[in-house]
């Protein structure tokens, strides 16, 4: 912190106490709604400047160790040059940007922490950077505008509703596509760290286009045949001199992994598994082309999870991690990712009708569940992510719409598998999940009403039901009607 305070003061004895010029507008339709936002200017303040620097060390040791949205000096730069104005002088997309990195600094700090009553809320902060939309929209287009849209974009996509991250992670791919940064040729004749941070800042956003593609079940905006550039830079060119920005240590110093070249490589994946399985032209294709495509995806996906350290799998990662509570955030969205992409390529998952309906004609003695590939390696993935999800999410709430569509699907999983086989050795272990997470989904339908979470609970309250009668029933059978001798007698490790 005391480094980070003596850079800005730096920075400030540099800046020169003068107004900063109106963004030129590209269109002159548009000089009334500019006139509008410069008019705001003077509501434009920021908290106490120690406030900000505390928040900053949070938000660059966090989000942007992992996720690098911005360069640490330039952003340093541009809180020394703002604080060194007036509120009323102050660049409004400058200021937008400020904001956004506080709100994802206030989205770090673990519930029950008292500092974040003290310094605002992540919901105020998003709300003052949205007051100046306009001047980031439509003011002379740089970078520090596509990343204040990514920035809100990030932000929203941790709510219940995807179309207002939908609509800005759309506008921030169209203003990166204005200034080229899919495309290496565009930044050719920059110095190598402004080349560096243009092609970090797309594939940040390439990240978001593609997961809220993928969730929403809506194109994404970029074309993967149409990027012009290389993934970002992996672990092993690192250690030849390379920048660690994105790289994660375990605690013993004994495994390492690149993240933010992780989470490119798997919102690659992501893309083809909308592109290839759920889009309007892969319906088109023929049963056969769609097959052959599924095995792909699948096996890339395979590949993918093979790269990942178990020192960072779902089951170790916060052991490996402890040094540092808040990467087992980041490593639960990673884990939220790569399962739903399974369960959406097997549609197995909580939302699929056809899967649903045939785990409730099984819970009714109906027929039998046909299960997908690889079905033990599957349910072993959901036992270790609801492990991982109930610990995480709880200390950092914001978690709590990323995944829980992965976990109420994972809580399916096991109750189907619990149902197919009534004597596996982690039967007991999966039914206290499933009893967890049917009383995590109940509050959920309470906020979040609606037919489609009606039904989908009331299916699973009577799949629970029926999972809990049959083991109840082969325990009697097992034991000749002494029930309760059985039943403890089931529980005692073998």
């Amino acid at each position: 912190m005391q480094e980070l305070q003596q850079q800005l003061a730096q920075y400030k004895q540099a800046t020169e106490f003068a107004s900063v010029a109106p963004a030129p507008s590209p269109q002159a339709d548009f000089q009334d709604d500019l006139a509008q936002v410069r008019k705001i200017r003077h509501s434009l303040k920021l908290p106490p400047l120690q406030q900000t620097m505390h928040l900053i060390g949070i938000y660059l040791n966090t989000v942007n160790s992992l996720l690098p949205l911005f360069h640490p000096d330039t952003l340093l730069r541009l809180v020394g040059e703002t604080y060194a104005l007036e509120p009323k002088q102050r660049d409004p997309v400058v200021w937008g940007a400020i904001n956004v990195v506080l709100a994802m600094a206030l989205q770090q700090m673990p519930e029950g922490n008292s500092h974040g009553t003290n310094y605002g809320t992540t919901e105020s902060y998003l709300s003052n950077s949205q007051s100046v939309l306009w001047a980031i929209t439509l003011s002379q287009t740089q970078l520090i505008n596509i990343q204040t849209l990514i920035g809100m974009a990030m932000l929203l996509q941790t709510g219940h509703d995807s179309t207002p991250a939908l609509v800005l992670i759309s506008t921030a791919m169209r203003l990166i596509h204005k200034m080229g940064l899919h495309n290496r040729a565009y930044s050719a004749h920059l110095d190598p760290v402004e080349r560096q941070q243009h092609a970090r800042v797309f594939w940040l956003a390439y990240i978001v286009d593609k997961d809220l593609s993928l969730r929403a079940q809506q194109p994404s905006i970029q074309d993967d045949e149409d990027i012009d550039l290389d993934f970002p830079m992996s672990y092993s060119a690192v250690n030849n001199g390379g920048s660690s920005v994105g790289v994660v240590t375990s605690i013993d110093g004994s495994t390492t992994m690149d993240y933010f070249l992780a989470r490119v490589q798997l919102a690659s994946i992501q893309g083809d598994i909308y592109d290839h399985l759920y889009s309007t032209r892969a319906w088109k294709r023929t049963p056969e082309e769609r097959r052959l495509k599924r095995e792909n995806i699948v096996l890339a996906l395979n590949n993918w999870k093979a790269s990942v350290p178990s020192d960072f799998g779902a089951a170790n990662v916060i052991t490996t991690t402890i040094n540092n509570p808040s990467i087992g955030a980041f490593f639960c969205i990673l884990h939220t990712n790569s399962l739903l992409s399974l369960m959406l390529i097997t549609r197995a998952h909580a939302w699929d009708e056809q899967w649903v309906g045939a785990l409730r004609d099984h819970g009714r003695g109906g027929g039998t569940l046909q299960l997908p590939s690889d079905w033990n390696s599957l349910v072993g993935q959901a036992r270790d992510f609801m492990i991982l999800f109930e610990h995480v999410v709880p200390r950092y709430y914001w978690l709590k719409w990323v995944s829980t569509c992965t976990y109420i699907s994972s809580m399916v999983l096991l109750t189907a598998n619990n149902l197919h086989d009534l004597q596996h050795a982690d039967f007991e272990r999966d039914s206290d999940l499933i009893e967890r997470a049917l009383s995590w989904f109940g509050e959920v339908a309470k906020e979040l009403p609606s037919r489609k979470t009606e039904v989908l609970e009331n299916i699973c309250v009577e799949a629970v039901q029926a999972m809990k009668t049959r083991r109840a029933h082969e325990i009697d059978v097992k034991f000749g009607g002494d029930w309760l001798i059985g039943f403890l007698n089931s529980l005692e490790p073998s």
